[in-house]
């Protein structure tokens, strides 16, 4: 099985849940951030413009609780299904970030 799950995205902040817990007690706080950048493919430029669903849990989220609105945000994660649901839904699982500004 291939194990490559790996992204890196900047965006800020334009969304976010309030601070939850898990049945089992486990911290979870979900974020939107819109990415605009210009990027290079087949030799021409091109601007991107998306929203990534982020979601943190653990210390992660707890160490996440206070980004606000409008904050840049560097993104390090894995990409999973939104739920068994909602396969073709994906979500940024935050395993590391650094706030931007």
């Amino acid at each position: 099985m291939d194990k490559r799950n790996r992204v890196l995205i900047d965006g800020t902040v334009i969304k976010r849940s309030e601070l939850r817990h898990t049945p089992a007690g486990t911290p979870v706080l979900e974020i939107v951030i819109t990415h605009l950048s210009e990027q290079l493919e087949a030799g021409k430029h091109r601007k991107v413009e998306c929203e990534v669903s982020v979601m943190a849990l653990g210390d992660i989220a707890v160490r996440l609780g206070p980004i606000t609105i409008g904050q840049r945000l560097a993104s390090k994660g894995f990409i999973a299904a939104k739920s068994n649901r909602y396969r073709h839904e994906l979500v940024l699982h935050l395993e590391e970030f650094e706030l931007l500004n």
